[in-house]
């Protein structure tokens, strides 16, 4: 869950924003724009400017440093360049030394800028952390060097978090919301106080699936996306309210390396070709049309295989419990009389091999289940992207996959589980043969028996998702604390346990402690942490984007 690096500012004095930037929304027409990567040849980026122009837009938001041939021809066209500094998704702590980093591009950058009037506006970040004052001031800062350089250029940012959450809207000229994938954006834009100057919208859109059919009914089908579109920019552009000093849609084209590669919001393919949402902003943004009409297409059909497996895993339960004296057995000893459930490991006379080994098959199962849902809860979710961009590209490269294929994640979380936990058991047996007798059986009895607590998961993970009894967000939380406790829980008992059955000798102990879940997830953290994944980053973002 990672980290991108940050700037060292100038010491200047904060200059006030130019008049311009402080002028209420409704007092001129909105400005519409949209974001835009310009290709590296330069007459296919010229070709793609005009294009851009001829839809109406009046703006383009560049994700990179143009060449100063786009940003003539961007003069020639009478558009506005609104140009992004490469900072994205940067915690507080590395802000500084990304902003330092990223020095001689602004150099560049006001120096084009010096030649061609379209260049208005500085992006300084996008999706940093702006709930804390330490990134305000570093922010502050760059704009007033921003100002002092360049009077006439006005800065922004472009952030995900909510007004509530917010608190760098005063550092910058211009504040602008990703609202990607939002499902309310024209609520969401109008929740911010009405006092705060210029708040405009830097990314509005949502994303297309490439493997979605065509048609209204198919979630995030290329019709849905242009529906999506006619809507918030409908309620947004109502001539009855009032309307944001600016409008970009996101994008363009494709990108070409996504967070997710399941998500492509561009009005146009990687190859250029038009999606109908192109036709919709096109009729918007010239006025020339304000409804349009789609076909319907087919709904998906309803897919209830997770449910199905949940209830396999119950079945299976219910089936080893009526089935097995030995389990019916051991569910008294092992709740109720402790002692007798050690006395009946130590013997390990009735220790069902195969029972024991279907129930640890059953909590990986429950596990693999678990992590199925919340891959697609994820993929759903439109958070999602932000937190996968904050991460190290190489946590990054291994949790797109699972987020896109949710039983990949499942196979994955679950097998992995279950290998662990052999290799402790492996490591337990090991250590009870130095003085005793012990099985492989006794050792499946012993891992798999205080790992019951994630047999409880599967019914409440599939009760989670947007309009269900459990509201994805809750579910998070609840598995959160739950998996902590779940953790404490089983690698304590496994190793009371195993003292108290087997007696091993002391030294025994540092590496049964060192391999017990707990730990190993501990550690791992630990290291992420080390590495540079922003624990404190990504929480804010789950929390208020």
């Amino acid at each position: 869950m990672g980290v991108l690096l940050g700037l060292v500012p100038s010491s200047s004095a904060p200059a006030p924003p130019p008049p311009s930037a402080v002028s209420s929304s409704s007092s001129a027409a909105p400005t519409l724009g949209i974001v835009w990567t310009p290709p590296s040849p330069p007459d296919s980026a010229l070709s793609a400017l005009d294009r851009i122009a001829a839809t109406g837009a009046t703006a383009v938001r560049l994700t990179r440093l143009p060449p100063d041939t786009v940003a003539g021809r961007a003069d020639s066209l009478g558009l506005r360049l609104y140009v992004d500094l490469p900072i994205r998704h940067a915690s507080a702590a590395s802000l500084a030394d990304t902003l330092s980093r990223v020095g001689p591009t602004l150099t560049r950058l006001l120096a084009l800028a010096d030649r061609h009037p379209s260049i208005t506006h500085v992006g300084l970040a996008q999706g940093v952390d702006t709930t804390v004052p330490q990134t305000c001031e570093h922010l502050r800062r760059w704009a007033s060097r921003v100002h002092g350089r360049s009077p006439s250029l006005q800065t922004y940012y472009v952030t995900p978090f909510a007004s509530t959450a917010d608190r760098c809207r005063d550092a910058v000229d211009r504040p602008l919301l990703d609202l990607r994938g939002r499902p309310r954006p024209a609520e969401q834009w109008r929740a911010w106080p009405a006092h705060t100057n210029g708040v405009g919208i830097g990314a509005l859109g949502t994303w297309t699936r490439p493997s979605a059919s065509s048609g209204l009914q198919v979630p995030h089908s290329a019709e849905r996306q242009a529906r999506y579109l006619e809507t918030s920019l409908s309620r947004l552009l109502n001539s009855s309210r009032t309307a944001p000093p600016v409008v970009f849609v996101a994008r363009w084209q494709d990108a070409a390396t996504p967070p997710l590669s399941a998500r492509h919001y561009g009005l146009h393919d990687a190859a250029g070709i038009p999606r109908p949402a192109a036709r919709v902003v096109q009729g918007i943004y010239a006025d020339a049309q304000r409804t349009f009409a789609f076909p319907d297409g087919s709904p998906p059909a309803s897919s209830y295989g997770l449910v199905l497996v949940g209830w396999g895993l119950v079945a299976a339960l219910g089936l080893l419990y009526a089935r097995s004296l030995f389990v019916r057995e051991t569910v008294v000893r092992y709740f109720a009389a402790p002692g007798f459930y050690r006395d009946a490991l130590r013997n390990g006379r009735d220790a069902s091999f195969g029972a024991n080994g279907l129930l640890l098959g059953l909590v990986g199962g429950s596990l693999g289940l678990t992590a199925t849902r919340m891959a697609q809860l994820a993929a759903a979710a439109p958070v999602t992207e932000h937190v996968l961009a904050a991460l190290p590209l190489v946590v990054r490269t291994a949790l797109g996959p699972g987020i896109r294929y949710p039983v990949l994640a499942g196979l994955v979380v679950g097998g992995g589980a279950i290998v662990g936990l052999l290799l402790w058991m492996g490591v337990l047996v090991a250590t009870a043969r130095l003085g005793m007798r012990f099985s492989g059986a006794q050792g499946l009895m012993l891992i798999a028996w205080p790992c019951w607590p994630v047999l409880l998961v599967p019914p409440i993970a599939l009760a989670a998702g947007p309009g269900a009894p459990l509201s994805p967000s809750l579910f998070s939380l609840m598995l959160l604390g739950g998996s902590a406790l779940a953790l404490l829980s089983v690698s304590f008992r496994v190793l009371f346990d195993h003292w108290r059955v087997c007696d091993p000798p002391a030294w025994t102990l540092l590496p049964l402690v060192a391999l017990s879940p707990l730990v190993l997830v501990g550690t791992s953290l630990l290291g992420a942490a080390q590495y540079g994944v922003p624990f404190l980053f990504l929480w804010r973002l789950a929390v208020y984007a």
